[in-house]
């Protein structure tokens, strides 16, 4: 069985100092794969919610707007 996978999930915050563009970067959370091959995102937000991730239903892909 492998080994489970860890991903940050980052943020960015650029700003302006002294006239030049600085970028700040935050860890927001991370994406988890498990060893069983199913994926999870937490964000530390809501540290005690996970977010499961799966390939899309063919079938309900109308009803999703982005």
């Amino acid at each position: 069985m492998s080994q489970a996978k860890f991903w940050d999930v980052l943020t960015k915050k650029e700003y302006i100092h002294d006239g030049e563009t600085k970028t700040l970067w935050y860890r927001a959370g991370v994406i988890k794969t498990a060893s069983s091959g199913k994926r999870y995102l937490q964000l530390f937000q809501y540290p005690n919610i996970d977010y499961f991730i799966v390939e899309p239903d063919d079938d309900q892909l109308d009803a999703i707007q982005i």
